[in-house]
């Protein structure tokens, strides 16, 4: 990593940038709601990370962005079920069953059905939705955080 640090200024709605010069953004700026934010970096290759589309912070490579952002959603994790076992016990994805009687016999009655292709999300390893599509579950999830986490090199 370089011992350089540069300064950038962005904007928080549109991501318009620049090295040094904040008031250069001044013209960009859109509405009373909008913000020039600073920030320091290593990586003239910055990378920015966004809250629901809003300029959240700057980090120096995608890698550190990807790694922040699985730290925000951290208690949360989407699985593809690819197995036969399609009876999930809710509160401990480890507990698959065949059949619901199979769950049932074991003392497990608050299981989900999720069928074999189908993927699920679990927030604290509790299953609480379940889609055809990894995309969708990403959905699911900003929607239950009640913000969207992305980031754009």
């Amino acid at each position: 990593m370089s011992e350089t640090k540069y300064r950038i200024y962005m904007t928080k709605k549109h991501q318009h940038w620049t090295f040094g010069d904040e008031e250069a953004l001044l013209p960009y700026l859109d509405g009373s709601d909008d913000e020039i934010m600073p920030f320091a970096v290593y990586n003239k290759d910055f990378v920015i990370i966004l809250k629901n589309d809003l300029t959240y912070d700057v980090v120096d490579s995608e890698e550190e962005a990807k790694d922040k952002i699985a730290y925000i959603y951290r208690n949360y994790s989407i699985a593809l079920n690819d197995g036969d076992l399609c009876y999930i016990a809710r509160d401990n994805t480890e507990k698959r069953y065949k059949t619901a009687g199979n769950a049932q016999a074991d003392g497990v009655f608050d299981y989900v059905y999720v069928p074999t292709g189908t993927y699920y999300i679990a927030k604290f390893g509790k299953i609480f939705a379940v889609g055809k599509t990894e995309e969708q579950m990403y959905e699911k999830m900003y929607e239950h955080y009640r913000a969207k986490y992305t980031y754009m090199a």
